[in-house]
Protein backbone atom coordinates (compact mmCIF):
# COMPACT_ATOMS: atom_id res chain seq x y z
CA UNK A 1 0.00 0.00 0.00
CA UNK A 2 2.77 2.30 0.93
CA UNK A 3 4.28 1.84 -2.39
CA UNK A 4 1.35 2.29 -4.76
CA UNK A 5 0.89 5.78 -2.35
CA UNK A 6 4.35 6.71 -2.82
CA UNK A 7 4.17 6.13 -6.42
CA UNK A 8 1.22 8.34 -7.09
CA UNK A 9 2.31 11.21 -4.72
CA UNK A 10 5.73 11.07 -6.98
CA UNK A 11 3.31 11.36 -10.42
CA UNK A 12 1.59 13.97 -8.91
CA UNK A 13 4.25 16.23 -7.91
CA UNK A 14 6.01 16.14 -11.13
CA UNK A 15 2.53 17.13 -12.67
CA UNK A 16 2.72 19.92 -9.79
CA UNK A 17 6.16 20.99 -10.37
CA UNK A 18 5.30 21.54 -13.99
CA UNK A 19 2.45 23.66 -13.34
CA UNK A 20 3.48 25.91 -10.69
CA UNK A 21 7.25 25.08 -10.75
CA UNK A 22 9.45 23.29 -7.59
CA UNK A 23 9.26 26.83 -5.17
CA UNK A 24 5.29 27.13 -5.39
CA UNK A 25 4.12 23.15 -5.72
CA UNK A 26 1.71 22.82 -2.62
CA UNK A 27 2.36 18.86 -2.38
CA UNK A 28 5.92 19.50 -0.02
CA UNK A 29 4.39 22.26 1.76
CA UNK A 30 1.23 21.00 2.96
CA UNK A 31 2.50 21.47 6.67
CA UNK A 32 3.13 25.29 6.33
CA UNK A 33 -0.14 25.19 4.46
CA UNK A 34 -1.57 23.83 7.49
CA UNK A 35 -0.22 26.82 9.41
CA UNK A 36 -1.56 29.13 7.04
CA UNK A 37 -4.89 27.86 6.80
CA UNK A 38 -4.90 28.03 10.68
CA UNK A 39 -4.37 32.12 10.89
CA UNK A 40 -7.13 32.28 8.16
CA UNK A 41 -9.51 30.70 10.33
CA UNK A 42 -8.53 32.01 13.30
CA UNK A 43 -8.64 35.75 12.16
CA UNK A 44 -12.11 35.12 9.91
CA UNK A 45 -13.46 33.27 13.34
CA UNK A 46 -12.47 36.55 15.58
CA UNK A 47 -14.47 38.70 13.13
CA UNK A 48 -17.24 36.31 13.57
CA UNK A 49 -17.42 36.27 17.27
CA UNK A 50 -17.15 40.40 17.53
CA UNK A 51 -20.95 40.10 15.81
CA UNK A 52 -22.30 36.67 17.48
CA UNK A 53 -25.05 37.11 19.62
CA UNK A 54 -24.35 33.65 22.20
CA UNK A 55 -28.49 34.51 23.68
CA UNK A 56 -29.96 30.74 22.26
CA UNK A 57 -32.75 32.78 21.02
CA UNK A 58 -30.64 35.11 18.79
CA UNK A 59 -27.96 33.20 17.86
CA UNK A 60 -29.22 32.22 14.91
CA UNK A 61 -30.46 35.40 13.71
CA UNK A 62 -26.92 37.11 14.52
CA UNK A 63 -25.27 34.61 11.99
CA UNK A 64 -28.07 35.59 9.52
CA UNK A 65 -27.34 39.16 9.93
CA UNK A 66 -24.14 38.79 9.40
CA UNK A 67 -24.95 36.41 6.18
CA UNK A 68 -27.23 38.62 4.45
CA UNK A 69 -27.34 42.23 5.85
CA UNK A 70 -23.32 42.34 6.11
CA UNK A 71 -22.97 40.15 3.20
CA UNK A 72 -19.72 41.85 2.17
CA UNK A 73 -17.69 41.14 4.81
CA UNK A 74 -19.44 39.36 7.66
CA UNK A 75 -20.98 36.71 5.05
CA UNK A 76 -17.96 36.83 3.17
CA UNK A 77 -16.19 36.12 6.61
CA UNK A 78 -18.64 33.21 7.63
CA UNK A 79 -17.99 31.33 4.04
CA UNK A 80 -14.19 32.01 4.65
CA UNK A 81 -14.29 30.57 7.48
CA UNK A 82 -15.88 27.83 6.40
CA UNK A 83 -14.09 27.06 3.54
CA UNK A 84 -10.85 27.30 5.08
CA UNK A 85 -11.31 25.12 7.61
CA UNK A 86 -12.64 22.90 4.93
CA UNK A 87 -9.38 22.74 3.12
CA UNK A 88 -7.63 22.31 6.46
CA UNK A 89 -8.85 19.08 7.04
CA UNK A 90 -7.84 17.96 3.49
CA UNK A 91 -4.49 19.10 3.92
CA UNK A 92 -4.41 17.23 6.96
CA UNK A 93 -5.54 13.95 5.26
CA UNK A 94 -3.15 14.28 2.36
CA UNK A 95 -0.53 15.51 4.48
CA UNK A 96 -0.36 12.25 7.06
CA UNK A 97 -1.29 10.00 4.12
CA UNK A 98 2.14 11.40 2.25
CA UNK A 99 4.25 10.98 5.58
CA UNK A 100 3.07 7.80 5.38
CA UNK A 101 3.89 6.96 1.84
CA UNK A 102 7.19 8.37 2.08
CA UNK A 103 8.14 6.16 5.43
CA UNK A 104 7.66 9.50 7.62
CA UNK A 105 6.18 7.77 10.59
CA UNK A 106 8.81 6.11 12.27
CA UNK A 107 12.33 5.78 13.51
CA UNK A 108 13.76 9.40 13.98
CA UNK A 109 10.20 11.03 12.69
CA UNK A 110 8.41 8.56 15.54
CA UNK A 111 7.78 11.71 17.84
CA UNK A 112 5.90 14.08 14.68
CA UNK A 113 4.03 10.88 13.76
CA UNK A 114 2.62 10.50 17.48
CA UNK A 115 1.86 14.66 18.00
CA UNK A 116 0.33 14.51 14.70
CA UNK A 117 -2.77 12.14 16.31
CA UNK A 118 -4.42 14.45 18.83
CA UNK A 119 -4.12 17.39 15.71
CA UNK A 120 -6.55 15.08 14.16
CA UNK A 121 -9.26 14.72 17.11
CA UNK A 122 -8.46 18.79 18.10
CA UNK A 123 -9.10 19.61 14.77
CA UNK A 124 -13.07 17.74 14.24
CA UNK A 125 -13.58 18.72 17.81
CA UNK A 126 -12.84 22.34 16.98
CA UNK A 127 -14.92 22.05 13.20
CA UNK A 128 -17.79 20.40 14.99
CA UNK A 129 -18.46 22.70 17.76
CA UNK A 130 -18.36 25.14 15.41
CA UNK A 131 -21.48 23.91 13.70
CA UNK A 132 -23.18 24.14 16.97
CA UNK A 133 -22.70 28.00 17.57
CA UNK A 134 -24.95 28.42 13.96
CA UNK A 135 -27.86 26.79 15.72
CA UNK A 136 -29.49 25.79 12.77
CA UNK A 137 -31.00 22.44 11.84
CA UNK A 138 -27.73 21.07 10.72
CA UNK A 139 -26.22 22.51 14.38
CA UNK A 140 -29.71 20.68 15.86
CA UNK A 141 -29.07 17.79 14.11
CA UNK A 142 -25.24 17.59 14.93
CA UNK A 143 -25.96 18.28 18.47
CA UNK A 144 -28.61 15.40 19.19
CA UNK A 145 -26.20 12.63 17.32
CA UNK A 146 -22.98 14.23 19.01
CA UNK A 147 -24.57 14.60 22.58
CA UNK A 148 -26.22 10.75 21.89
CA UNK A 149 -22.93 9.08 21.21
CA UNK A 150 -21.35 11.15 23.94
CA UNK A 151 -24.00 9.87 26.55
CA UNK A 152 -22.85 5.76 25.49
CA UNK A 153 -19.54 6.78 27.47
CA UNK A 154 -19.80 6.75 30.87
CA UNK A 155 -19.33 9.99 31.39
CA UNK A 156 -22.28 11.99 32.27
CA UNK A 157 -24.38 11.06 35.00
CA UNK A 158 -27.61 12.06 33.24
CA UNK A 159 -27.93 11.95 29.06
CA UNK A 160 -27.54 15.36 28.08
CA UNK A 161 -29.04 14.42 24.39
CA UNK A 162 -32.44 15.31 26.38
CA UNK A 163 -31.67 19.04 26.38
CA UNK A 164 -31.78 19.01 22.59
CA UNK A 165 -35.39 17.19 22.35
CA UNK A 166 -37.76 19.65 24.12
CA UNK A 167 -38.65 23.49 23.45
CA UNK A 168 -37.01 25.52 27.01
CA UNK A 169 -34.73 23.01 28.10
CA UNK A 170 -31.49 25.00 26.53
CA UNK A 171 -30.42 28.53 28.29
CA UNK A 172 -28.06 31.04 27.22
CA UNK A 173 -25.30 29.28 29.44
CA UNK A 174 -24.93 26.69 26.69
CA UNK A 175 -23.72 29.17 23.91
CA UNK A 176 -21.25 30.42 26.59
CA UNK A 177 -20.18 27.08 27.03
CA UNK A 178 -19.40 26.47 23.44
CA UNK A 179 -17.91 29.71 23.00
CA UNK A 180 -15.53 28.96 25.58
CA UNK A 181 -14.98 25.43 23.50
CA UNK A 182 -14.94 26.80 20.27
CA UNK A 183 -11.86 29.32 21.30
CA UNK A 184 -10.10 27.03 23.96
CA UNK A 185 -9.79 23.94 21.33
CA UNK A 186 -8.14 26.07 18.83
CA UNK A 187 -6.00 27.36 21.16
CA UNK A 188 -4.63 23.86 22.44
CA UNK A 189 -4.59 22.59 18.58
CA UNK A 190 -2.19 25.36 18.05
CA UNK A 191 -0.17 24.62 21.12
CA UNK A 192 -0.20 20.42 20.07
CA UNK A 193 1.06 22.04 16.25
CA UNK A 194 3.75 23.67 17.98
CA UNK A 195 4.81 20.51 19.62
CA UNK A 196 4.15 18.35 16.65
CA UNK A 197 7.25 20.53 14.88
CA UNK A 198 9.76 20.56 17.57
CA UNK A 199 11.86 18.36 16.66
CA UNK A 200 12.00 18.91 13.11
CA UNK A 201 15.34 20.90 11.78
CA UNK A 202 14.06 24.32 10.29
CA UNK A 203 10.66 23.52 10.10
CA UNK A 204 8.49 25.25 8.00
CA UNK A 205 5.23 27.28 8.85
CA UNK A 206 4.87 29.92 6.53
CA UNK A 207 4.70 28.92 3.07
CA UNK A 208 5.80 31.45 -0.15
CA UNK A 209 4.00 34.63 -0.55
CA UNK A 210 2.82 33.65 -3.93
CA UNK A 211 1.04 30.23 -3.12
CA UNK A 212 -0.42 31.60 0.21
CA UNK A 213 -1.55 34.78 -2.00
CA UNK A 214 -3.27 31.98 -4.49
CA UNK A 215 -5.07 30.25 -1.51
CA UNK A 216 -6.30 33.64 -0.58
CA UNK A 217 -7.65 34.81 -3.79
CA UNK A 218 -9.35 31.07 -4.41
CA UNK A 219 -11.15 31.07 -1.09
CA UNK A 220 -12.37 34.25 -1.71
CA UNK A 221 -13.35 33.62 -5.24
CA UNK A 222 -15.08 30.47 -3.78
CA UNK A 223 -16.80 32.23 -0.60
CA UNK A 224 -18.72 34.65 -3.18
CA UNK A 225 -19.27 32.06 -6.07
CA UNK A 226 -21.06 29.25 -2.97
CA UNK A 227 -21.31 31.58 0.12
CA UNK A 228 -21.93 29.14 3.22
CA UNK A 229 -25.70 29.60 4.53
CA UNK A 230 -28.01 28.30 7.52
CA UNK A 231 -30.73 25.31 6.96
CA UNK A 232 -33.13 27.48 8.76
CA UNK A 233 -33.61 27.91 12.39
CA UNK A 234 -33.43 24.85 14.82
CA UNK A 235 -36.64 23.94 16.77
CA UNK A 236 -36.32 21.28 19.15
CA UNK A 237 -40.34 20.64 18.93
CA UNK A 238 -38.74 18.43 16.17
CA UNK A 239 -36.01 16.32 15.18
CA UNK A 240 -34.54 17.46 11.49
CA UNK A 241 -34.35 14.61 9.30
CA UNK A 242 -33.42 16.16 5.94
CA UNK A 243 -30.08 18.14 6.21
CA UNK A 244 -27.02 18.99 4.28
CA UNK A 245 -24.03 17.66 6.05
CA UNK A 246 -20.24 18.42 5.19
CA UNK A 247 -18.79 15.46 4.01
CA UNK A 248 -15.27 16.76 5.36
CA UNK A 249 -16.00 17.36 8.81
CA UNK A 250 -19.25 14.84 9.45
CA UNK A 251 -18.76 11.66 7.59
CA UNK A 252 -19.38 9.30 10.76
CA UNK A 253 -22.77 10.89 11.88
CA UNK A 254 -24.93 9.12 9.42
CA UNK A 255 -23.49 5.94 10.36
CA UNK A 256 -25.64 6.37 13.69
CA UNK A 257 -28.63 4.74 11.64
CA UNK A 258 -26.96 1.80 10.28
CA UNK A 259 -24.49 0.97 13.57
CA UNK A 260 -24.96 0.53 17.17
CA UNK A 261 -23.04 3.77 19.47
CA UNK A 262 -20.71 1.57 20.25
CA UNK A 263 -19.90 0.14 17.20
CA UNK A 264 -18.94 4.14 15.51
CA UNK A 265 -16.54 4.38 19.22
CA UNK A 266 -14.78 1.18 18.46
CA UNK A 267 -14.00 2.57 14.58
CA UNK A 268 -12.52 6.04 16.08
CA UNK A 269 -10.94 4.28 18.78
CA UNK A 270 -9.19 1.01 16.66
CA UNK A 271 -8.34 3.81 13.87
CA UNK A 272 -7.09 6.06 16.49
CA UNK A 273 -4.88 3.24 18.46
CA UNK A 274 -3.90 2.11 14.55
CA UNK A 275 -2.21 5.71 13.96
CA UNK A 276 -0.59 5.39 17.46
CA UNK A 277 1.16 1.67 16.87
CA UNK A 278 2.79 2.16 13.54
CA UNK A 279 5.60 3.68 14.53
Amino acid sequence: MRTFLRTGFEYVERAADAVFGPRLNPIPQLGSLGFFLFWIVAVSGVYLFIFFDTGVVDAYDSVERMTHAQWFAGGVMRSFHRYASDLMVVVLVIHAAREFALDRYRGAYWFSWITGVPIIWLLYASGITGYWLVWDKLAQYVAIVSSELLDWLPIFGEPIARNFLAPGSLTDRFFTLLIFMHIGIPLILLFVMWIHILRISRPKINPPRALAAVILISLVIVSLWKPALSQGPADLATVPNNVGLDWFYLPLYPLVYLWSHGAIWALLGGFTLMLVVMP
